[in-house]
């Protein structure tokens, strides 16, 4: 690829005479499933030259590398743009986009959101256009043994001439609503290269020397004239290290120094042992503040605990884990416990709770439970019972989403925590508690039934002594609920991803 600022913004060229076009096999993408997603958006950023008459230029391609036919692809030609996919019969089903307008050598930004027979393409996070096909976007196309090529369908016609800035995959979700939020539609972003960013490009010893063109030149030494004909042009004054700009009367700064307004700073750094899903801090009476930290790696090390000391966090003690994504401090009566949300996928899938020993000042194993691919505790109270509400996202042994989530309630002779209720979920990733005057409501946020991200999340309320439904609320890939109180009143805020 060549890199190419046009416009003032930068895209990728495929270089000419390249004889090896860009690619990457289609598992790494894919890397647990072979099937490419049934809903989902692409979202690309494009400047395209006019197009003649029959030509036919791939912007990207999924193509199989045994028979070298095409499983899917996003082609443009004159004043169009076209979805090709192939079907299960081996034909080919196109969505064809007419009077587009973006061949004019002009940047544009493209949504492409499919959803079933449904097919949405919106230009610039302008008015969206939506095409109905009378057969649904397959829910099976298998992407085995498939090679992704970017800029072309593997063979050197019908090679993308444009310059691309952003090709983004989004699976099981409109990207337009995320990606419109932007003082300038034609170059909204939603996943920059790092290389194609407002950051000058610097070659390195170490790495690639990345080839680079530029429409703008920038004048050097003693000031030069500034009138109509210079209006635009950009002069940079090496002893103050300033660029300047000619606005047609005289040089005006482009890198002028603005007052820093930080409203929330760093303050410290903390080295954990591998990814960090979650952090849980509390306060134990008598001891001080402390801070758990959910890491992936699955060791003796594996997750940690941090004590506030001297201003700041230190380590204090590792708990072994299990691909912990989640922590939930709770406490009932004066004993203090932490229970760990273990995500990995091995027989037997276990989470733990842990009890703070006050003798020892050392949290120490209390409790172990059956869970699957946890991914959230939810610690809750109603009439001076305790529970326990776990996330169980996907059943290791079958990889099946719509499992239970169980509800488990501390019982003050055994002092352990008994299973009390199960409810059907899917993928269910958070959950939350909240009560409203006398009723108190539990709602789970659902990710994936298996096949789509398009399901509704549920919230049950507390009924002679156990949650029942209550209400449906559609989500797409819910992961995450809080609840808040604005002047009396009780508001739900879900993120969908």
């Amino acid at each position: 690829f060549q890199i190419v600022q046009s416009m003032g913004s930068r895209g990728l060229r495929l270089s000419e005479g390249m004889t090896t076009l860009p690619s990457f096999p289609a598992s790494q993408i894919f890397t647990n499933c072979d099937f490419f997603p049934a809903e989902f958006s692409l979202v690309v950023t494009i400047k395209t030259p006019r197009l003649m008459q029959k030509e036919k230029e791939y912007i990207f391609s999924v193509v199989n590398e045994e028979s070298r036919l095409p499983v899917l692809g996003l082609r443009m030609s004159e004043n169009k743009i076209h979805l090709l996919v192939t079907s299960g019969s081996g034909g080919v089903q196109r969505l064809n986009f007419k009077d587009v307008g973006l061949d004019d050598d002009r940047w544009h930004t493209v949504t492409l959101a499919v959803t079933g027979p449904y097919a949405t393409l919106t230009i610039d996070c302008g008015l969206p256009l939506e095409l109905k096909q009378d057969q649904s976007f397959p829910s099976a196309l298998s992407t085995s043994g498939s090679r992704f090529f970017v800029g072309s369908r593997g063979r050197s016609k019908g090679r993308f001439s444009g310059l691309l800035r952003q090709l983004v995959l989004l699976p099981g979700s409109d990207a337009t609503v995320r990606l419109c939020a932007n003082s300038d539609p034609s170059l909204a972003e939603l996943s920059i290269p790092h290389i194609l960013k407002s950051k000058p490009v610097h070659p390195n010893n170490h790495g690639h020397v990345y080839s680079y063109e530029a429409e703008a030149k920038v004048t050097l030494g003693s000031p030069p004239p500034c009138s109509g004909p210079e209006m635009g042009q950009l002069w940079f004054n090496v002893p103050r290290k300033d660029l300047l700009i000619c606005d047609g009367l005289t040089w005006t700064t482009l890198l002028q120094k603005t007052e820093r307004l930080d409203y929330v700073e760093d303050y410290q750094d903390l080295y954990t042992t591998s990814e960090t899903f979650d952090i849980e801090v509390f306060s134990i009476p008598s001891e001080g503040l402390f801070m758990a930290a959910a890491n992936r790696l699955s060791n003796l090390k594996g997750s940690g605990v941090y004590k506030w000391r001297n201003g700041s966090f230190q380590p204090y003690q590792n708990i072994s884990t299990r691909e912990a994504r989640a922590w939930k401090h709770f406490t009932i009566n004066s004993k203090i416990f932490l229970v760990v949300a273990n995500s990995r996928e091995v027989e037997p899938e276990l989470s733990v709770i842990y009890q703070w020993n006050v003798q020892q000042r050392r949290f120490l194993h209390h409790q172990t439970l059956e869970t699957h691919s946890a991914l959230d505790w939810e610690a809750f109270s109603i009439h001076n019972h305790s529970f326990l509400v776990v996330a169980n996202h996907r059943r290791a042994r079958d990889s099946n989403h719509n499992i239970h989530s169980v509800i488990y309630w501390w019982n003050p002779q055994t002092e352990l925590f008994e299973e009390n209720q199960t409810l059907s979920t899917s993928g269910a990733y958070d959950w939350e508690f909240f009560s409203v005057e006398a009723y108190h409501f539990l709602i789970v946020a659902n990710t994936f039934n298996g096949r789509t991200t398009t399901i509704s999340s549920t919230i049950y309320v507390w009924l002679n002594g156990s949650f029942q439904p209550f209400q449906d609320i559609p989500t797409v890939g819910a992961a995450d609920w809080e609840t808040f109180q604005i002047d009396g009143r009780f508001f739900l805020v879900v993120a969908n991803s």
